[in-house]
């Protein structure tokens, strides 16, 4: 009859191994951690920097179009030959189908 005794050896060299895993699986993972937050960094001051930059392209931009806008007149598109308009509107009166009665038309759009 054969008897099974513990080897105390071989299961220490397991136990070794194993927590020596997890350590490199902990160390690794946070290498991965630091260097994904220093990316994440990176990237975010790179994005407040072209936000910053089309800020104040923008703004220069406004200010140009407002610098123009303000310097349109009524005498300057006169000049450039634009026509005040007299606006004409139709009343209920009015012949619409030009056989003078008066009809109204509806019309729904689908």
């Amino acid at each position: 009859m054969t008897t099974k005794t513990l080897d105390l050896n071989n299961i220490e060299r397991k136990i070794f191994w194993v927590l020596a895993a997890l350590i490199g699986i902990v160390i690794a993972f946070y290498l991965y951690s630091v260097a994904t937050l220093t990316i994440a960094v990176v990237d975010r001051n790179n994005i407040n920097q072209a936000s910053n930059e089309l800020t104040s392209i923008s703004s220069a931009l406004e200010s140009e179009y407002l610098t123009y806008a303000n310097s349109i007149t009524l005498a300057y598109a006169q000049e450039l030959g634009f026509k005040e308009v007299k606006a004409m509107f139709v009343d209920s009166s009015t012949p619409i189908n030009g056989t003078g009665d008066v009809k109204a038309k509806i019309s729904m759009a689908r």
